[in-house]
């Protein structure tokens, strides 16, 4: 029987440094980018409630990770990459007007959201080749609609908690 992945993950990030460059936004997503996923098994584990006290638990050490070297604000961000089956975060300075995606980003309405469209996502393991299509060059297709995602994210500062909300930055 497969048991709860987050504490060990939580482990492994909280031993982890933070990439502090506000002058190269990529270079800091990149940086302090974490992917999780999950097996069947430790899917039937868990609920969105755990993945919300895991990106709590990691809110509350990266936070003890800036206060201690009295570096931040930064913007701790997170989404579901459907394409991945994945739960993701990254954190960046929040100096920056904006998160590093090539695409639209929304305001997720709340951390509960993102977790339960991971949680409840029918492609949780990724994308099965056999879904998959393959386009000869010439041929034509209709254009894709614009990918928008939905983003939750918080500020985190070396002297404060994190702030409330989620301002989808």
């Amino acid at each position: 029987m497969a048991t709860n992945p987050f504490p060990g993950w939580l482990a492994e990030v909280a031993a982890d440094a933070i990439v502090i460059r506000p002058e190269a936004i990529d270079a800091e997503a990149r940086g302090n980018l974490w992917t999780f996923g999950l097996s069947p098994a430790q899917r039937a584990a868990v609920s969105p409630a755990d993945v919300e006290e895991f990106v709590r638990a990691v809110l509350v050490t990266r936070g003890q990770w800036l206060a201690e070297r009295g570096a931040g604000p930064m913007r701790f961000y997170c989404w579901h990459d459907a394409q991945a089956g994945q739960f993701q975060f990254s954190l960046v300075s929040a100096a920056h007007d904006r998160l590093p995606f090539g695409c639209e980003v929304v305001p997720a309405a709340s951390l509960a959201e993102v977790a339960s469209d991971w949680l409840g996502s029918p492609r949780l393991h990724g994308i099965p080749w056999g879904e998959l299509k393959s386009m000869a060059p010439d041929e034509e297709s209709p254009e894709p609609p614009p990918l928008v995602l939905s983003v939750w994210s918080v500020v985190l500062s070396s002297d404060a908690e994190p702030s409330a909300g989620s301002d989808g930055g």
